[in-house]
C-alpha cells in the first residue's frame, strides 16, 4: 500500500510540474551546459549601461529613474511631448503567472519639467487596470485597452473626467497576453489600427465607430511616412503593407485575395550573449553553435524612423525590439515600382543594440518628437507567458533567478546620434489653426502626426476649415506636407479642387497616390482630371480606384486601358477598381462586357456581397453539435492559439499565414485536415489558388499533451463551420484513427504527400 501510494504522489507530482508549454515526444536536453552559462545578476541603471554595444556614433541614455516606472509595455505622446505610459504590472509576476486578473495596471505621464531632457515629473492619470496593453492621447481623452475592452475616457489636462465609454467589449479577448489585440496606432488616414486585430477605429461627430480592416501582426504597430502600415510576429521581424489600409475593402463583404503586404527581410538576429533563456531552446537549430539565438523568436513593438537626429541614411528604416535576443535590429527600407518592400540589415553580423544583460527586454520604441528615439525595456525575467512556459525554460529561470525581480522594474531609454543635435520640441497645444499649418512640414514625422490630429479636430469648425485653407496655399513645404493636409481635408468630406489638382501636378508619385485615392471628395469637377491622368507604375492602382470612384461609363472604359497597359497587375487592378466602385456601384449594359476574365470575376464577387439574397448562406450547425462547435470555437480563440496566425475570423495574415475560412484544405478531406492539425504542415501550398511559402510552418498538434480527441474534432469541426467553408461535423473518432495511422511521424506534412 506504501509503494502504491508513493508511486500515485510521484506521478501526480510529474503532472504538476509540467508546463502548458510542453511538447510530447519533445527531449527538453539542456543546449548548453549550466557551467557555461553566465549569471544574469539584476543590474543598475549604471551598470545596465555597461552591457549595451550601441551602434558607433550613437549613445543611449535613461530619461526616467526607474523607481519611477514598473513593467512600462507602450506610450503615447501628447501635443505637449510627454509620455503617456501603460503599465503591465501583472504580467507573468511569478513563475505560474498568477494574478493576471488583479487590478493593478496604470497608466501615468512622464515629464519633463527642467529642460534637460529627462522625465523628471510623473503623474498618475489612470490605476486599478487589467493588464493594460495600449494607449493613445488623443485632444479631449485618452484610449486605452484593460479587462480586454477598448474604452475611451475623457480628460482635464492630465486629470480623468467621469467613466470610460467601453468602444468594443471584444477588444482583446481570447487568446492570452501575448496574442491580444495592443497598439492603437492614429494612422494617416484618421482611423486607429491595432496589432493582433481586424478592426479600425474612429470618432466621427463625437461617436466612435468600428470598421473591419485587414488582419494584422502580433505585438506592436507602426506607419511610415506615406501612412502605410508595418507590423509583425514573434518569429517574424517586420512586415510591411504596399498600399494605405482599407483601400480594397470600399464594399461591405467584399474582400479581395490578393496580398496587400510583404515579409521586409530575414529574421536573423545577432544577441551578444548566450540565450539559452529561450523557450524552445532545446530544439536544434533555435541556437547556434555558440549558444546563441539564430532567428526572431519574441519580436516585438517596432518603428518606422521618421526623426531629424540620426544619420539621413536611417531615414524610413524600421527599428524592432527582440526581448528574446536581448536586442534591437534596424532594417533599412525600400520599395520596388509595385511599392513592395524590400528591406536589407543595416549592419552585417551585428545589430543596432544588442545586452548581455538578459534582464534587458526591449518590447517598444518610437520615433520621439525631438528627433531621438525612445525605447521602452520591461527590464523582467520572466518573457514567456504562462500559455507556452515549456518546462525547460521554467528551469532555466529558475536556475538565475529570473523569476525575482526588483520592486520597480522597467526603464525608458532615449538614443540618439551624438554628431546631431536634438530636436528642441515644441508644445502644440493650445495653437491655432495657422500656428498649426507649418508644423504639416517639420522635419519630424510624429510631430507632423501631431499636428495633422490637433487640425483634425480643429477644421471640423467652417471658420477653421476656411482659415485652414487658406494657410494651407501659401504655408506647406517639404515632402509630406501636402499628404498631411490632404488627410486634414478628408476628415470633413470635402477637399478643394485645386490643390487636387497641384498635388497631381506634383512629381511625387506618393502626393499623386493619395491625391487620386481621394479625389472622389473634390469640392468642384475634377472628372476630366481623374480620365486624362497618365500612371506610372507606383501610381496606376490609385488611378484605377480613382475611376472606378467616378462611377461612370468613361471611368469603366478608361479603367480597363489602365489595366491592359499594367497587364502584369490584372488581377490587383480589378480588384480595385470593384473595390472603387463602392457599394452603390451598378453596371449599365450599354457600357459594355468587361475585357479582362479577372474584372468579370472581381464585379460578380461584389454583386453577390451586395446582393445578400444572392450570396450562399454558410451551412448550420446540427443541434446536437452546437456544444461541440462552441468548445471548438473556444479552442480557436484560446488554448489552441489558431487565432493568433490565421484572424479571428480565419481570414489570414497576407502572405505570412493562409486563410482558414474560406479555405480548400478545410472544407475538403476531414483526414488529411486531422493530419495537418495533428502533424503540422510546411509550405509551399496552394489555398484557394494562392501560393503561400511561409518560413513558419504549422505547429504539431500531436504534441500537445493538454488536447483530446475530442477537443481537435472540436476544433475542426468549428473550422468546417466559418464562414465561407462547407460544415461537416468531426467526431473524436476519426482523430484517434488518424493519430494511430500516424503514429511515430515526426515531420510535418508537404502539400505535395498529402495530395499523392
Amino acid at each position: 500500500m506504501h509503494s502504491r501510494f508513493i508511486a500515485i504522489l510521484m506521478a501526480s507530482c510529474a503532472f504538476c510540474c509540467a508546463q502548458q508549454g510542453d511538447r510530447k515526444g519533445h527531449v527538453m536536453v539542456d543546449p548548453i551546459p549550466a557551467s557555461e552559462i553566465p549569471p544574469s545578476p539584476l543590474l543598475s541603471l549604471t551598470d545596465a549601461l555597461k552591457s549595451f554595444q550601441l551602434a558607433d556614433g550613437f549613445v543611449i541614455e535613461p530619461i526616467v529613474e526607474d523607481s519611477k516606472m514598473h513593467m512600462p509595455v507602450a506610450l503615447s505622446f501628447d501635443a505637449d511631448n510627454r509620455a503617456w505610459v501603460v503599465e503591465m504590472t501583472q504580467y507573468m509576476i511569478d513563475l505560474d503567472g498568477n494574478g493576471e486578473e488583479l487590478p493593478t495596471g496604470k497608466i501615468k505621464v512622464f515629464e519633463d519639467t527642467t529642460g534637460d531632457g529627462k522625465l523628471n515629473k510623473v503623474t498618475l492619470f489612470l490605476d486599478k487596470l487589467v493588464m493594460p496593453r495600449a494607449v493613445a492621447v488623443t485632444t479631449d481623452g485618452v484610449l486605452f485597452a484593460s479587462s480586454g475592452k477598448l474604452q475611451f475616457i475623457k480628460r482635464n489636462g492630465l486629470k480623468p473626467v467621469g467613466e470610460p465609454e467601453v468602444i468594443d467589449a471584444s477588444y482583446a479577448v481570447g487568446g492570452n497576453a501575448e496574442h491580444q489585440a495592443n497598439g492603437l496606432l492614429l494612422a494617416r488616414d484618421n482611423w486607429y489600427y491595432s496589432a493582433k486585430s481586424d478592426r479600425r477605429y474612429r470618432r466621427i461627430n463625437g461617436k466612435w465607430v468600428m470598421q473591419k480592416t485587414a488582419f494584422r501582426g502580433q505585438w506592436g504597430i507602426a506607419q511610415d511616412d506615406a501612412g502605410r502600415l508595418f507590423h509583425n510576429s514573434n518569429s517574424t521581424l517586420l512586415v510591411g503593407d504596399q498600399y494605405r489600409p482599407n483601400l480594397f475593402r470600399n464594399i461591405s463583404g467584399y474582400t479581395p485575395k490578393h496580398r496587400i503586404s510583404a515579409r521586409a527581410a530575414s529574421n536573423k538576429v545577432f544577441p551578444v550573449r548566450v540565450t539559452p533563456g529561450v523557450n524552445r531552446a532545446y530544439q536544434k537549430g533555435t541556437l547556434d553553435k555558440d549558444g546563441k539565438l539564430v532567428n526572431a523568436t519574441a519580436a516585438a513593438g517596432m518603428t518606422i524612423y521618421r526623426g531629424e537626429n540620426f544619420p539621413e541614411s536611417f531615414n524610413g528604416s524600421g527599428f524592432v525590439t527582440e526581448p528574446a535576443g536581448n536586442l534591437l535590429k534596424v532594417i533599412n527600407i525600400e520599395r520596388g515600382a509595385d511599392n513592395k518592400v524590400k528591406g536589407a540589415f543595416h549592419y552585417n553580423g551585428k545589430d543596432f543594440l544588442a545586452s548581455t544583460d538578459e534582464w534587458f527586454r526591449p518590447v517598444n520604441v518610437y520615433t520621439a518628437p525631438d528627433g531621438s528615439l525612445w525605447m521602452i525595456d520591461m527590464y523582467f525575467g520572466l518573457l514567456q507567458h504562462k500559455a507556452y512556459l515549456t518546462s525547460y525554460l521554467r528551469k532555466q529561470y529558475a536556475s538565475r533567478n529570473l523569476d525575482k525581480p526588483m520592486p520597480n522594474n522597467g526603464r525608458l531609454y532615449r538614443i540618439r546620434y551624438t554628431k546631431n543635435p536634438l530636436n528642441k520640441a515644441v508644445k502644440l497645444s493650445g495653437k491655432s489653426v495657422e500656428e498649426l499649418v507649418p508644423f504639416l512640414s517639420h522635419k519630424n514625422g510624429t510631430v507632423r502626426d501631431t499636428a495633422q490630429r490637433l487640425l483634425v479636430g480643429q477644421v471640423q469648425d467652417p471658420a477653421n476649415l476656411k482659415a485652414f485653407t487658406k494657410a494651407a496655399s501659401s504655408k506647406l513645404t517639404g515632402k509630406y506636407s501636402k499628404l498631411h493636409a490632404l488627410w486634414v481635408y478628408e476628415s470633413t468630406e470635402s477637399i478643394s479642387k485645386n490643390f487636387l489638382k497641384h498635388c497631381l501636378s506634383s512629381d511625387d508619385y506618393e502626393l499623386h497616390a493619395a491625391a487620386l485615392e481621394l479625389a472622389h471628395l473634390a469640392d468642384g469637377p475634377i472628372y476630366e482630371t481623374i480620365l486624362a491622368y497618365q500612371p506610372k507604375s507606383q501610381t496606376a492602382l490609385s488611378a484605377v480606384y480613382a475611376l472606378g470612384r467616378l462611377g461612370s461609363k468613361e471611368g469603366y472604359l478608361r479603367a480597363q486601358e489602365v489595366i491592359a497597359q499594367f497587364s502584369e497587375k490584372v488581377g490587383l487592378l480589378a480588384e480595385v477598381y470593384v473595390s472603387g466602385l463602392g457599394s452603390n456601384f451598378k453596371l449599365s449594359k450599354d457600357w459594355g462586357a468587361p475585357k479582362h476574365k479577372n474584372l468579370v470575376k472581381q464585379l460578380g464577387l461584389a454583386d453577390k456581397a451586395l446582393n445578400k439574397s444572392e450570396v450562399v448562406k454558410n451551412p448550420v450547425v446540427p443541434k446536437a453539435d452546437k456544444a461541440r462547435y462552441e468548445h471548438g470555437k473556444k479552442l480557436y480563440t484560446g488554448s489552441a492559439a489558431c487565432m493568433a496566425c490565421h484572424g479571428m475570423e480565419g481570414q489570414g495574415q497576407g502572405e505570412l499565414f493562409p486563410p482558414l475560412a474560406p479555405s480548400n484544405w478545410v472544407s475538403g478531406d476531414p483526414k488529411i485536415l486531422a493530419k495537418v492539425i495533428l502533424h503540422g504542415l510546411e509550405g509551399p501550398i496552394k489555398v484557394n489558388g494562392v501560393s503561400f511559402n511561409s518560413a513558419q510552418a504549422m505547429p504539431k498538434f500531436v504534441q500537445r499533451t493538454d488536447l483530446t480527441d475530442e477537443d481537435l474534432a472540436s476544433l475542426m469541426t468549428y473550422l468546417r463551420y466559418m464562414k465561407g467553408n462547407k460544415g461537416g461535423v468531426v467526431k473524436a473518432d476519426l482523430v484517434k484513427n488518424v493519430r494511430a495511422e500516424t503514429k511515430g511521424r515526426t515531420k510535418n506534412y508537404t502539400q505535395k504527400e498529402l495530395m499523392k
